[in-house]
């Protein structure tokens, strides 16, 4: 049992790290759509983060159940 609740927090564990990842990502395309377009974006990436976090997480999940169709 000891090992089954390793493997699922180390599955846990690298599912969050994937999550921070492409919201860090995302949070970086709207600051280089916001560069391009002249705007200036001073919203961090934490406050980013908390604002859109239910949008973020559906995108995250459809993105990975495209991964996983193909």
């Amino acid at each position: 049992m000891k090992s089954y609740k390793r493997q699922m927090d180390l599955h846990s564990y690298l599912l969050q790290e994937d999550f921070e990842e492409f919201c860090r990502e995302s949070y970086g395309k709207i600051q280089v759509a916001c560069e391009f377009l002249g705007i200036i974006n001073d919203e961090d990436y934490e406050n980013f983060k908390e604002r859109c976090y239910a949008q973020l997480e559906i995108d995250y999940i459809n993105s990975i159940e495209n991964l996983t169709i193909h």
